[in-house]
């Protein structure tokens, strides 16, 4: 089987995104699928880029967007790989039936945040012919690393989410919805995130050398 993991974050391999979608990827070579990645940023930064991504993509039986969430939605480059695609498949009768996964994080405590990202890319596989093959969607991404041992569980429900996901996506089956269930599930109290991320904010303030409070809303004066 043959899988394309497309990693939806500007920030490329640095990215909470390709960390998770690396893993998942881990995952589907452990069960005999044979995996490639790409940034979309840098591929359509050129048409040659944009030509070699989409024959990666007709060619693909199972196709993974990986990304974090941006205003409710996709980030820019994705949005217009997802137009691309339909364009192309929408002037051309598709030769095949690739099936769609994706793999969102956002920096809210709550994964729900996710679920307007989730069913742009259901509809997008309905629109082009692809088979939906679900999700895994969670939230408090601001706290993830490249070493989920670092995180409170040693990110425990997140690794058996993407092995449960990546075992069942490998034998052509769909996200288990008891992976969705395990993925959302909250990293650490509410309150602890939000502390630890209000400690980052003044962190970076005070690095800047900002002196203004942070609360601060001069466009809001009249």
């Amino acid at each position: 089987m043959n899988v394309i993991l497309l990693t939806g974050s500007p920030k490329g391999r640095k990215s909470a995104s390709y960390v998770l979608g690396s893993k998942l990827a881990e995952g589907l070579r452990e069960h005999g699928a044979a995996v490639i990645d790409r940034m979309v940023h840098q591929e359509l930064r050129s048409e040659e880029g944009t030509t070699r991504l989409l024959d990666a993509l007709d060619s693909a039986d199972l196709v993974v967007f990986a990304f974090p969430l941006y205003v409710d939605s996709l980030p820019a480059p994705l949005t217009r790989l997802l137009e691309l695609v339909a364009e192309r498949r929408g002037r051309f009768a598709p030769w095949g039936t690739p099936r769609l996964a994706v793999l969102v994080q956002c920096g809210f405590p709550e994964s729900h945040q996710c679920d307007t990202a989730v069913g742009i890319c259901r509809l997008f596989a309905e629109r082009t012919g692809m088979r939906w093959a679900g999700a895994l969607a969670m939230g408090m991404g601001g706290s993830l690393g490249e070493d989920f041992k670092k995180l409170p569980g040693g990110g425990k429900n997140i690794l058996d989410a993407i092995a449960m996901a990546s075992k069942s996506l490998a034998s052509g089956g769909d996200v288990p919805g008891e992976a969705t269930v395990l993925f959302a599930k909250p990293l650490m109290p509410r309150w602890m995130y939000l502390l630890v991320g209000n400690l980052g904010w003044r962190i970076q303030m005070r690095k800047h050398k900002a002196r203004r409070p942070m609360a601060y809303r001069p466009y809001s004066q009249g």
